[in-house]
């Protein structure tokens, strides 16, 4: 869906959701869509996970529905969600290259695994040309901040951490939704060479 009040506008964007399965506060999202012809929402089922993580039954059924449920609420944007099975360095080059995407937007991740999976993910992204954002709203601050604040430390107890916390303020206030003249896309199949594709209905 191409917004053609606008016919300058160039960028293409995905949003990769993560932890954070929902349209309101998530400034990723809504930096996504800003100023955008085309919105790709995606979430991967990363292998990693079922060979590494321990997850059991009750949890894939809980990512499950709430994949469905986030499916439903974007389908109120004339948009759905593409889930596609494979690692993002798998994933990424070729939705890319397929979409001729621009930028992409993601939530940090604190996590170790996260971490090096998300700087491969950025170094892709450079050598296809595609601008990334990210921002912080899986955890209410910046742990970075929170660790130079403290010193360089993290804060070990605690107490610590109140005291580091009061002299930074309050976090920054949740973001609204995504509105109705945000342009996302509309799509029939997600298709990836060689890997699995899943389209919740």
């Amino acid at each position: 869906m191409i917004n053609r009040r606008n016919k300058k506008m160039t960028k293409r964007s995905i949003h990769w959701f993560r932890k954070g399965l929902r349209l309101h506060d998530n400034p990723a999202l809504l930096a996504a869509c800003e100023n955008a012809v085309d919105v790709k929402p995606i979430f991967i089922l990363d292998p990693w996970f079922a060979s590494n993580a321990r997850v059991g039954v009750n949890r894939w059924r809980f990512l499950l529905q709430t994949l469905q449920n986030l499916d439903q609420s974007l389908k109120k944007y004339n948009s759905r969600l593409h889930v596609v099975r494979g690692t993002p360095g798998e994933v990424f080059p070729e939705l890319f290259k397929q979409w001729e995407t621009t930028h992409l937007t993601f939530e940090l991740d604190i996590e170790p695994y996260a971490k090096v999976r998300d700087a491969a993910v950025k170094s892709l992204a450079e050598k296809s040309g595609v601008e990334v954002m990210t921002f912080v709203s899986h955890t209410l601050y910046d742990t970075d901040k929170v660790i130079k604040a403290n010193g360089g430390n993290p804060p070990l107890t605690y107490q610590r951490l109140q005291t580091v916390l009061s002299k930074m303020g309050a976090p920054p206030k949740p973001v609204e939704g995504p509105k109705g003249n945000l342009v996302f896309s509309v799509i029939l199949l997600l298709t990836v060479p060689n890997k699995s594709r899943l389209f919740l209905k």
